[in-house]
């Protein structure tokens, strides 16, 4: 069991804030703040608290000092700065004297966002590899740990797992959240529970699948997943995405749970993504077809499924939905979804992507800001980041 900001006192205390700002930039302008908006609750309280906060976050990868420029959170600074609400201040380096005197000088209230983690991987991938020497740095600069990085919490870095061996650590608020709304999906959901799984490659979500037919009454799977499993299946997907490394994996889940596992009937296909497309059985696939979208009857017969579900879990798509010809399936999918009166959740990624595009955000009870981190946290049931926060659970009790 964890701890969660709330069962702490953090006033005047000197705390590691772990968020992650990993967010879009193009032409050194944010494009989409969500990620460090979702944060704000957290550090609201922080500031309300008179805590003295430091900031750590990664951003994108580096690997070259070449990285480092395209890959600085001071654009990141300058939107929190140019909000007017914190008392915010930069430190251009993530460790070393400057970051140094400013945590000794921080004020109640306060806060550093300290440059990208990552920026240490040039010294011999000192947060990847989680080094104890820059953990201990790091919490030697602070008196509490707290993790409100959910989306980065799959990851065995130095900020992440390193940091909380140190320091008395707990869960934000956005964390909190994540796992209010995930941990149903794998202990106790409200029956009856359909998943629907789509994306492009099976391979990363295998271990997903399993765990989640273990407890889902049926998962509907469409895109490059479904047609993995069609091949498991015994069908010629022609041209088609296909993971061909699962497909034994895909045949023995489907032999472990003939009925929970539907595939679509039908699908919109494109002969070598040519300006063509034709509505197919599975037995009418060629060999130059090329799966785009779940098809017509595919649309009905999940339909059918979702509406008996009080319990909804989408993650990814049902097809190429980028591309307009592969678009209508996922479309469809979510609107039957967000006309439910079950609880719906979506997984991040793709598919919180086109929740958002296609204007049902609003219509669902919880999006994930995971991805990784939310299928290996169904998949394993924890994660390494909830893990670590339990090591100085004890240390909690005295702090005053």
């Amino acid at each position: 069991m964890i701890k969660y900001l709330k069962d702490i006192s953090v006033q005047e205390k000197k705390v590691i804030l772990r968020v992650d700002y990993n967010v879009p930039i193009e032409n050194g302008k944010i494009t989409n703040t969500k990620k460090i908006d979702d944060s704000f609750e957290t550090l609201n309280y922080l500031v309300k608290e008179g805590a003295k906060i430091i900031i750590l976050s990664h951003f994108g990868r580096v690997k070259s000092e070449e990285d480092k420029e395209a890959n600085s959170l001071k654009p990141v600074f300058d939107y929190m700065k140019g909000l007017g609400r914190y008392d915010i201040l930069y430190s251009s380096v993530a460790m070393g004297t400057m970051l140094d005197n400013m945590a000794r000088a921080l004020e109640p209230g306060q806060m550093i966002l300290v440059e990208n983690t990552r920026y240490l991987d040039l010294q011999g991938n000192l947060e990847s590899d989680c080094d104890a020497q820059l953990a201990t740095y790091w919490a030697g600069l602070a008196d509490i740990y707290i993790d409100d990085a959910f989306g980065s919490m799959h990851r065995n870095h130095a900020s992440i797992t390193g940091i909380p061996k140190y320091l008395p650590s707990v869960a934000g608020f956005l964390v909190e959240k994540e796992i209010s709304n995930l941990q149903p999906l794998i202990q106790n959901p409200t029956r009856p529970f359909v998943v629907v799984m789509g994306g492009a490659k099976l391979d990363d979500k295998i271990e997903l699948i399993y765990s989640l037919a273990e407890t889902a009454d049926h998962i509907l799977l469409g895109g490059g997943i479904a047609n993995t499993f069609l091949k498991a299946a015994g069908y010629d997907v022609g041209s088609s995405l296909v993971s061909d490394e699962a497909v034994r994996n895909a045949k023995a889940i489907m032999q472990e749970f003939p009925d929970k596992i539907i595939l679509p009937k039908d699908m919109i296909t494109s002969p070598s993504y040519e300006e063509k497309y034709e509505l197919k059985k599975l037995d009418e696939i060629v060999i130059d077809d090329v799966i785009g979208d779940i098809g017509s009857e595919a649309i009905q017969n999940f339909k059918r499924i979702i509406e008996s579900a009080n319990t909804i879990f989408i993650n990814g798509t049902v097809g190429m939905y980028e591309q307009k010809p592969f678009s209508n399936g996922t479309q469809e999918i979510l609107n039957i979804v967000s006309n439910t009166k079950a609880k719906k959740i979506v997984g991040g990624g793709d598919a919180g992507t086109a929740t958002k595009k296609y204007g049902y955000e609003e219509k669902m009870d919880f999006i994930s800001t995971g991805g990784g981190s939310t299928l290996t946290f169904i998949a394993n049931h924890t994660l390494p980041g909830i893990d670590a926060l339990k090591i100085n659970i004890d240390k909690l009790e005295t702090l005053d």
